[in-house]
């Protein structure tokens, strides 16, 4: 179906229901005339201009692109990125609006995007928008295809460490799957970039690395960066405004819109409201008495702004106030003497900050912000005051009718006043800006001395309006005014140069270099590196567990979400864990770690946290001095620190609420859990009543257990839990009790249970939830080959064979790579034809294995196998069946097909993130002749000789480490990294297929 640029108006105007802005039009035109596809560098775009639509762009601009094979110059990946903890993303919902348009299209161009889109997307939709929301292993359900449109809205921690292979979160096996999907094949929208220098420079280093001067294959996918800014600096932008966007009328509105805000000096004891005057800062205030007198100004602003801003426009009368501070301690300060001030029937108090957990973050602004959201019909009850932090600042689009907001350096507060009168209305808002001794007379230790200069530079532009200092900050009226000059600007540090010697070993990611450069310097610079791990709350796990092997049973059953964590400073928990719950200083952009940090184990503080990494035994119990950068934690909700606002470390009381199951809604069409353990059921069941109905079941089996519960009275909400078990997927609608997870009491009996449903339940609603679920990872030959069907080698051979093919075409790989990816599809599970291997897979069959039939030879196995049945098959602890797969492969006919071989023998032994460049494999049999199966063409017998994980490898005089870097001079590590990617996803998606076969 023929589409060209010109239709873009059409398609926007299909999808929103209005015309796009010149820019936009002008943008898209010049991006799909451009050499390569090329994105402007720097997009010069103010505020309420209608940035986010850069991602309508690049989408129409691949669906333009979408049919031309390996000369396509669009991404298939748009990663819309951050610098903040967003609290809203504004960015997310439009692109979700847009994934929405494309399934069910109301026009025809929209019809002719879909279908161009659907042909890279294969069984995919046109599009998918998720969000990378904290780093949790496993949970992939971005990741599926090689070649799936999708749009991915996140942060600078989350897609910069993605992209230089130290994924926050991310198992290490995983770590280069996410690097070659998001180095390769993705266009980067850097929003704000003036937020995130360091990042910005690492992403140059980063370009000139992927250029051809550092590989030796001419072809490789399309990538880029473009530089969404509303402060470009001192350089103008490469693209910008002009005079037709500015005589546009919804635009003139914005940008013309005046905004007055009078600057509040309190150093010098000026009103702080109207008819309040509070004495000037004291040099000997502590900081608890500077933050009450702050509290007591902003209050008072409040309550002035609230007075003046009743009855704005016709279309409501109740005002929205905001209220911006620059610490998150201090945002939840304010917030609570606004409480007890006005009370809640006076005003609907809101607090937004960065650190909170997403599905209780989601719910408030779902309920709160949908009033306020530019452009939306007001239906305010009461006044709405909304106390946030620097997390305001990018990504939500709401209008406000008065802004109250701390002294920040002028980008900052630029950005701030974007949410002011967003729209334009002919009202004049009310705004204060307020500065304390502390702000002016010393180095802050978020922005240095950019706020004193930004105060100073106020001040001289301002003029006097009732007797106070103003200054203007709408759009044309402040650039007029006010020269915005690096000083006056947030702190931009610089990052270190990323050199080939630590791209090396960035790439090294199986096993993780000793020598590891800082990943978190590239991000935020040398001076505010801001390592950040993730935090998860479960009620059911406490600190008596002891056995670490028990809770990553459990993990893995019902593992952690993204949507029930916390992305916070290591710093941050590290004060929490040891009792220091003072936390001043942080906020809501990066910042260097305070001076007096706990790094040693907990004395008097909360005790062990559970380090969770996936089902390996790198998850286990750990203190807080052991905790590491990128970690994800599981927390018991007994030690308190989050409330339904957010992060709460001064909360200790109370114990902190357990959101898994809200957490996990979105994905239980693929597996679905009830958990029913002490901790979770509140008062309404003892202990002891649950140990004695789950002991008195007829049986173990899932219904006798359920019955047995019937006599005890669970919590409403866990009855209903279980009730939906009537909808599990499956031939027989399988459920899983576990029982031994929790332990037993002092009687023997078990403290709680798990019921699982494998393969899902049927559930409409979830269907148009934001994720589609999780990838069957098989990083493990456990979790790989014993998935509850059985399918032989052969057919799965065959099976990723097809699928790494369609695959790989799809993805815009040249014929000879397709060929290739083919061969290591077929060839890639050959080391399962093993004899040990298969008896391990047949364990309990008293025939044992027929090794004379190739269709006897499994790839999976249906069993539920007992820990004893690896060890009596023989095969030795450390073995991996990837390293016997490449030993095997030239011996093999098929192998011959290779147009690439070396390529071929690296995605085979890499393609369960192992060997790069070293294997945890170890097999005394590789010095003797073995006997092999008659399956794949492979001999009857294989002779002694070294696998990859020795230096006696040899492969045409390379062993396994120099193929590496044979390779990575090659294609490039990205490059080389998405080929792994396309082979291991294929892998994937062919089991998965397999795994809904089994069934129907």
């Amino acid at each position: 179906m023929t589409l060209s640029a010109n239709d873009f108006g059409a398609f926007f105007s299909e999808v929103y229901g209005y015309l796009p802005f010149p820019w936009q039009e002008r943008l898209l035109r010049q991006v799909a005339g451009a050499d390569q596809g090329a994105w402007p560098k720097v997009l010069d775009l103010p505020t309420s201009s209608g940035k986010t639509a850069a991602i309508d762009i690049a989408v129409f601009h691949l669906a333009l692109e979408a049919d031309r094979g390996s000369a396509r110059r669009a991404p298939v990946r748009i990663a819309f990125v951050v610098d903040r903890r967003l609290v809203v993303d504004d960015a997310f919902l439009r692109a979700a609006k847009l994934a929405k348009a494309l399934c069910a299209p109301s026009g025809p161009v929209t019809a002719r995007v879909a279908e161009r889109l659907k042909g890279l997307a294969g069984e995919g939709p046109p599009l998918i928008a998720r969000r990378l929301r904290g780093g949790i292993p496993r949970e992939r359900d971005w990741a599926r295809t090689p070649s799936q449109p999708t749009v991915l809205c996140s942060t600078v921690d989350q897609i910069g460490s993605r992209l230089l292979f130290r994924g926050y979160g991310v198992s290490d096996s995983m770590k280069p799957v996410d690097a070659g999907l998001i180095g390769a094949d993705c266009l980067i929208l850097l929003d704000e970039a003036h937020l995130a220098e360091p990042f910005r420079q690492t992403l140059a280093w980063v370009e000139m690395y992927k250029g051809p001067n550092w590989r030796e294959n001419e072809r490789a996918a399309p990538w880029g960066v473009a530089l969404l800014t509303a402060t470009p600096g001192e350089a103008p932008g490469d693209f910008g405004l002009n005079d037709d966007d500015r005589s546009n009328p919804t635009l003139k509105k914005r940008l013309s819109a005046s905004k007055p805000a009078r600057l509040v000096d309190m150093a010098k004891g000026k009103a702080s409201a109207e008819g309040l005057v509070e004495a000037p800062d004291n040099d000997a205030d502590t900081d608890e008495v500077e933050t009450g007198r702050r509290t007591a100004v902003i209050a008072a602003q409040v309550q002035a702004a609230v007075q003046h801003s009743y009855g704005f426009g016709s279309d409501h009368k109740f005002p929205a106030v905001g209220v911006v501070v620059n610490r998150v301690a201090r945002a939840r300060a304010v917030f609570e003497v606004l409480r007890k001030t006005l009370g809640e029937e006076e005003a609907n108090l809101i607090l937004l900050i960065g650190p909170a957990r997403p599905v209780d973050r989601d719910e408030l602004a779902d309920k709160e912000l949908a009033p306020i959201r530019t452009g939306e019909a007001r239906t305010l009850d009461k006044p709405l005051i909304l106390v946030a932090t620097q997390c305001i600042e990018s990504g939500v689009d709401i209008d406000l009718d008065a802004l109250i907001t701390e002294a920040a350096p002028l980008d900052a507060l630029r950005q701030r006043f974007g949410r002011l009168n967003r729209a334009g209305r002919a009202i004049t808002p009310y705004a204060a800006v307020i500065a304390f001794k502390s702000d002016l007379g010393r180095n802050d230790p978020i922005y240095d001395s950019a706020i004193k200069a930004s105060w100073e530079r106020l001040v001289k532009a301002s003029v006097k309006r009732g007797g106070e200092p103003t200054i203007d900050f709408g759009f044309n009226a402040f650039a007029d005014a006010v020269a915005m000059t690096p000083d006056t600007l947030a702190r931009k540090d610089d990052a270190p140069v990323l050199l080939p010697a630590h791209l090396d070993l960035l790439s090294q990611t199986a096993p993780i270099p000793a020598a590891d450069p800082e990943v978190a310097l590239y991000l935020h610079g040398a001076e505010r590196q801001s390592d950040s791990i993730t935090v998860v709350w479960r009620a059911d796990i406490e600190p008596g567990m002891q056995e670490d092997e028990n809770v990553r049973r459990l993990l893995t059953l019902v593992p952690p979400r993204s949507g029930e964590a916390i992305e916070l400073p290591i710093w941050a928990v590290r004060r929490w864990l040891s009792g220091k719950g003072a936390q001043g200083s942080l906020a809501d952009v990066a910042g260097a770690s305070p001076e007096d940090e706990e790094r040693g184990g907990v004395r008097g503080g909360k005790g062990r946290v559970f380090r969770w990494k996936g089902n390996t035994e790198q998850s286990r119990w750990i203190r807080s001095g052991e905790l590491q950068p990128g970690d994800a934690i599981i927390v018991p909700a007994s030690y308190g620190g989050v409330d339904e606002f957010g992060w709460n470390p001064m909360l200790h009381s109370e114990q902190a609420k357990d959101v898994a199951r809200k957490a996990a809604e979105p994905f239980v069409r693929r597996s679905f859990a009830v958990r029913i353990a002490p901790g979770l059921l509140g008062e309404t069941v003892s202990a002891e009543a649950l140990a004695d109905a789950l002991a008195g079941a007829a049986s173990q089996r899932w219904k006798d257990l359920r019955n047995a519960l019937q006599t005890v009275a669970l919590p409403s909400d866990i009855q209903a839990e279980l009730a939906r078990f009537e909808q599990a997927k499956g031939k027989t609608g399988r459920v899983d009790p576990y029982l031994d997870l929790y332990g037993e009491d002092e009687e023997g009996r078990p403290r709680g249970v798990v019921f699982v449903a494998p393969f899902g339940i049927d559930n409409e609603q979830s269907q148009t939830r934001e994720e589609e679920g999780v990838t069957n990872s098989t990083e493990d030959d456990a979790a790989g080959s014993t998935p509850g069907y059985t399918l032989t080698l052969a057919e799965h051979s065959r099976d990723v064979e097809k699928k790494a093919g369609e695959f790989a075409r799809a993805a815009g790989l040249s014929e000879d790579h397709v060929k290739d990816l083919e061969v290591a599809g077929f060839l890639h599970d050959a080391g399962k034809a093993d004899l040990r291997f298969q008896a391990w897979l047949n364990y309990g069959d008293p025939l044992g294995p027929d090794l004379d039939s190739p269709e006897m030879i499994l790839a999976k196995s249906a069993r539920s196998l007992p820990r004893a049945a690896r060890v009596a098959s023989g095969l030795p602890e450390r073995w991996r069946h990837e390293a016997l797969s490449v030993r095997l492969a030239p011996l093999i006919g098929r192998f011959a097909d290779a147009d690439d071989p070396e390529l071929v023998l690296w995605v085979l032994g890499t393609h369960h993130g192992y060997g790069r460049p070293l294997f945890p494999h170890s097999d005394p049999k590789d010095a003797e002749t073995r006997a092999m199966p008659d399956v794949l063409g492979m001999p009857a017998e294989l002779p002694p000789g070294s696998g990859p994980q020795s230096l006696a490898f040899d492969w045409n005089a390379l062993d396994w480490p120099s193929l590496f870097v044979r390779l990575k001079q090659r294609y490039g590590v990205w490059e080389l990294a998405r080929m792994e990617a396309i082979l291991r996803l294929a892998d994937h998606r062919a089991s998965e297929k397999r795994a809904a076969e089994a069934m129907s």
